[in-house]
């Protein structure tokens, strides 16, 4: 997946899950849910680059390092917002923790099913060069 494609499908869901927040308003809290999702998707857009640079390596060692290296990265400033979240508000409700939690997962599958798509494209180009040596 390009990066131009990739931005453009980030916006895509983006969009999506602000749509749904904001027909759900008496189950989360609206405002601080879009604001997560608003987080999210900025930590997506800036730590894309790094897996990315990682999956166009011929070496798969590369492309595992630099996914695990986003995943943490995303794991570690998540964990930052909730804190601050948590420290900043005098009562959080639990709606915003599980919309949270969803969205992390959903990005997270997102970002490595983007990079996974590139993967997949090399695969196919090496089977059919294999079977083309074996006629």
């Amino acid at each position: 997946m390009t990066f131009i494609r990739f931005y453009i499908f980030l916006i895509a869901i983006t969009l999506f899950q602000v749509g749904i927040v904001l027909c759900i308003p008496h189950l989360v809290p609206t405002k601080d849910v879009i604001n997560a999702i608003v987080f999210m998707t900025i930590l997506t857009a800036l730590i894309y680059p790094i897996a990315y640079m990682g999956a166009g390596k011929k070496d798969g060692y590369a492309f595992i390092i630099s996914a695990y290296l986003t995943i943490g990265i995303r794991f570690i400033f998540s964990i930052f917002y909730i804190l601050y979240y948590r420290y900043t508000r005098t009562n959080y409700e639990l709606g915003f923790i599980f919309s949270f939690f969803i969205t992390y997962i959903f990005y997270t599958v997102f970002e490595i099913t983007s990079l996974t798509a590139k993967l997949r494209l090399d695969l196919k180009e090496k089977h059919s060069s294999n079977e083309s040596n074996n006629n």
